[in-house]
């Protein structure tokens, strides 16, 4: 196997060409277009291969969750709520979703899903205990603030483009600016003049940079995280209690938009461990 990567290589792409739309867990669908393309031998070194990928998945995703946000997931993602981006054509519009990932960020719009996501999304800014602290006394107070694209001083952005931040969530003593890319990269050292402007503001000042695959921001201030680790601290509060019905519509709604093309391979892998759980807990009673 190890000398023929170039073969393997060129079988993958072809395979992952076949196979657009094709749950790639269906094992019978896989083999039936690798022996179309390579032999027995290329098709099981191939099988071997993904199966190694999967696992790895499944790992990553269990270690990353744990079994009551993985199970939270699946329950949402079952639920009858509808994929409102994909009914409106918005699937793969950056505004919406920021739209989307602000109001469940929100406490007056999602009290429960709100309060866990901002605590385990600056979880990993500096001084953590004194993020937590100062958003649960904003909530607490009614004081926390969620606002979108709001424009900053212009003279640091330097154009119209670079002078909105996608989410500014902020409150007595703290302010968090969130960057948002879906498909497109940073551009002209957006979070750099952003970290410029949180610099001239007084208590803590934080940024998260997100996009699908938790790719580095421009500035070295700015904490990078994927759309993994968020939908990790939008399902933290559902694994703790009971959430409202809007917020369990909206969430469940959001999750399937991630689901079908943000990051399908994360969200396929939570599924397959969701549904090992349950049939090691079916066969425990």
């Amino acid at each position: 196997m190890v000398h023929d990567h170039k073969a393997i290589a060129e079988s993958l792409r072809y395979i992952l060409n076949r196979l657009d739309g094709v749950d790639l867990a269906a094992t019978r669908a896989l083999s039936g277009v690798v022996r179309e393309f390579r032999s027995e031998t290329h098709a099981n070194q191939l099988r071997e291969l993904f199966e190694q990928f999967d696992a790895a998945l499944r790992k990553r995703v269990s270690d990353i969750l744990g079994p009551a946000r993985i199970a939270v997931v699946a329950q949402l993602l079952a639920s009858p709520a509808p994929d409102i981006l994909r009914i409106l054509g918005r699937e793969d519009h950056e505004n919406s979703h920021s739209d989307l990932v602000a109001w469940l960020l929100n406490p007056h719009r999602a009290p429960v899903v709100a309060l866990h996501a901002l605590r385990k999304l600056t979880a990993g800014l500096a001084e953590p205990e004194r993020w937590a602290s100062a958003i649960a006394d904003a909530v607490a107070d009614d004081a926390l603030s969620v606002r979108r694209e709001l424009v900053i001083a212009r003279e640091l952005a330097g154009s119209d483009e670079l002078d909105r931040v996608d989410i500014v969530i902020s409150g007595p003593g703290f302010v968090l600016a969130i960057e948002n890319k879906v498909w497109a990269r940073e551009h002209s050292d957006q979070t750099g003049s952003y970290w410029s402007w949180l610099e001239g503001l007084t208590g803590l000042r934080g940024g998260l940079f997100l996009s699908p695959a938790g790719v580095a921001a421009t500035s070295g201030q700015f904490v990078s995280i994927s759309y993994l680790d968020l939908v990790v601290a939008l399902v933290d509060g559902p694994s703790r209690a009971a959430i409202t019905q809007g917020e369990e519509i909206v969430l469940a709604s959001y999750l399937k938009t991630l689901a079908r093309g943000i990051i399908p391979v994360d969200m396929r892998a939570i599924r397959d461990v969701a549904r090992s759980q349950g049939e090691k807990h079916e066969r425990s009673q």
